[in-house]
């Protein structure tokens, strides 16, 4: 009985974890096969590497904000954030605020009214992490 629970548990688990997007499954999801097909490899990459590390979510500890950020879609229309967006959230499909030097920090309240604050890495953290990640890349293919 023991073996059985542990092997629906590590089933279960195992559901959890790949029902998240990849990266890749993400930019399917912003894109249209047309706008990719006329991208490069790099470009793919990029985008790629925007879906995974542009932003995440932390829980508001305090409620100092009397103004809460509304998220936007690409093509402009108002999004009503919920739970299972934070769970497996696309940057790609929204209109992000991103500073050149500084990080955002967005106060965002999803529909069941859990409090978020959405974190969007500055233009210069992201070059220096594709620049990190680039470097690694290339000691991985020389070895």
């Amino acid at each position: 009985m023991k073996s059985f629970l542990l092997t629906c548990a590590f089933a279960i688990a195992c559901l959890v974890a790949f029902s998240q997007s990849s990266p890749a499954a993400k930019v399917q999801q912003a894109r249209t096969a047309q706008e990719m097909s006329a991208m490069s490899q790099h470009e793919l990459a990029l985008l790629e590497f925007r879906a995974e590390k542009l932003c995440w979510f932390e829980e508001l500890k305090e409620e100092n904000s009397s103004e809460w950020f509304t998220l936007s879609q690409r093509n402009g229309g108002v999004v009503d954030l919920t739970d299972e967006m934070v769970a497996d959230f696309n940057p790609l499909l929204f209109n992000l605020p991103q500073q050149s030097v500084r990080c955002e920090n967005l106060p965002v309240q999803t529909t069941s009214g859990k409090k978020y604050l959405l974190i969007v890495r500055s233009e210069e953290m992201m070059d220096k992490e594709w620049n990190r990640r680039e470097l690694q890349n290339a000691k991985t293919r020389a070895k």
